[in-house]
């Protein structure tokens, strides 16, 4: 016999607050986020070395966990989660490439938990599928691209993974989605040796296999070298290989230098190769001043990879994956099963599940449109600008002294140098090194070292629409003091 369960034998589990307890909880977490911006942008440490060991004791989990009070959470995260975190929102913040992040989109953070969204099909989140063709619509425009479709993803390592893909699709037989790579002739893609590292992992994870990523060599301003990069595809052809395309970069990782965009996009068009464009980073100053020819070509790509959380200055994460040709993204991507086929007869949605990878995704797109929205064209241009005109600021004092050398001449926000101060040339790998240990456990600033041409080198990316040439100063103050200690630990 079956019994129908009544309410009386059910529990009912409510995670909900009521409204009194919600409203203090919300007002006393941004009441922390502000003190954390009003105590530690500028004046305080924004990088506490932890150790591996203290941070995991900290934040320890009893697999029978209890319950708790919220407030009291609250409370000990605003010592211990600030404490643990590297604070990039500060001008101190120099590290990787990296925004600094918008007050506004902390608040479009929380409208976007608060909505719980899922934008695998356009009736399961409409405002997001069209918000996310708006804001993508703007970038395109923005860059000068012809768009044909795009969506927002979760960063460069994922986007250049989806533009790789569309190149192997498109640019290989139409046996490639039933039989895979099997039976077909290996394909060679070409980019500069300043390539970031995301683009071997996507050769690896599609199976292209890394050494049919050809690098070229780069010259003294750190370009790709065109008689290189048309010889190499010469020399494929001859040997029975297929190339399948060319990957410009605009603002590499290292140095923030720019690939002569037009010439690829021509000797791109000459070989019928995939024009892929690696704009993560620097595609968004095209707009800045004196930068347009920098980037004249961008247009020709038939792929193009943007990251709204660098120079658009939206917090963590958000990139953007746009091509010239709709159909070139849905062949790649578009996989139906039946419980998703609901609403396929309205002509007018896209469902966005079709042009990415994911089904499941959150909505990015809110906090990129907040920003936009907020703080409009002419502010973002003028912050873009002002960080070129800060990294100059930066060079100028490299330049003038005695203690530092260049080495590259800053194109856009990135500038690499070392410390030399009376050290032997062979001492100055070591010292750089040292350098950069000393800023962890100093913690006042923030930065990354690199190698270019074999050489360690400080590296400095000023994103950052805070940043004013007296945090510059900082820094170098920083630098100098830590120079000298570090001179004396390797003596």
């Amino acid at each position: 016999m079956f019994f129908l369960q009544t309410e009386k034998n059910i529990q009912i589990i409510n995670m909900d607050f009521n409204k009194k307890k919600f409203n203090k909880l919300t007002t006393k977490s941004i009441d922390i986020i502000q003190k954390w911006f009003d105590e530690r942008i500028r004046g305080k440490k924004i990088f506490y070395n932890k150790s591996v060991n203290e941070i995991s004791e900290i934040f320890k989990l009893n697999y029978n966990n209890d319950e708790k009070d919220p407030e009291e959470i609250l409370d000990f995260l605003k010592t211990h989660l600030i404490e643990t975190a590297n604070f990039n929102p500060s001008p101190n913040y120099y590290g990787y490439i990296t925004g600094g992040g918008n007050q506004i989109a902390i608040i479009a953070s929380i409208f976007k938990n608060a909505l719980n969204q899922n934008n695998l099909k356009w009736n399961s989140a409409p405002g997001n599928t069209e918000i996310e063709k708006i804001v993508v619509d703007w970038i395109a425009k923005f860059i000068g691209y012809p768009l044909g479709f795009g969506v927002l993803v979760s960063g460069g390592s994922i986007g250049n993974l989806m533009n790789i893909a569309i190149m192997r699709k498109i640019k290989s037989s139409n046996s490639l989605t039933i039989k895979g790579l099997y039976q077909h002739k290996i394909m060679r893609v070409y980019v500069s040796e300043e390539a970031h590292s995301s683009i071997d992992k996507a050769m690896d994870i599609l199976g292209l296999g890394k050494e049919n990523l050809i690098k070229i060599k780069c010259d003294n301003n750190f370009k790709i070298k065109i008689t290189d990069l048309e010889n190499a595809i010469k020399k494929d052809i001859k040997n029975n290989l297929l190339p399948i395309g060319i990957i410009g970069i605009a603002g590499t990782t290292n140095t923030g230098s720019v690939d002569p965009l037009m010439v690829l996009g021509k000797i791109a068009n000459k070989y019928n190769l995939w024009y892929m464009i690696d704009a993560a980073y620097g595609g968004l100053a095209v707009r800045a001043k004196n930068k347009k020819n920098l980037f004249k070509g961008i247009e020709k790509a038939d792929s193009i990879l943007i990251n709204p959380h660098k120079w658009l200055y939206v917090p963590f994460e958000v990139a953007c994956v746009m091509v010239k040709k709709k159909e070139n993204l849905k062949k790649t991507f578009s996989l139906i099963p039946e419980y998703l086929k609901d609403g396929e007869n309205k002509e007018d949605r896209e469902d966005l599940m079709n042009y990415n990878i994911q089904l499941t995704k959150d909505f990015k797109a809110l906090k990129v449109w907040m920003t936009i929205k907020t703080y409009g064209i002419n502010k973002i241009i003028n912050a873009i600008q002002n960080d070129i005109e800060i990294t100059k600021y930066a060079y100028q004092i490299v330049k003038a002294s005695n203690d530092f050398k260049a080495i590259n001449k800053p194109e856009l926000s990135i500038f690499c140098f070392q410390y030399i101060r009376k050290t032997n040339e062979n001492k100055l790998n070591e010292l750089n090194k040292k350098i950069i240990e000393l800023i962890e456990e100093d913690g006042r600033v923030f930065l990354s070292g690199t190698l270019i041409n074999n050489t360690n080198v400080l590296r400095i990316n000023c994103i950052n629409h805070r940043r004013k040439k007296s945090d510059i100063d900082f820094l170098f103050k920083i630098l100098r003091e830590l120079g000298k200690k570090a001179s004396v630990l390797i003596a």
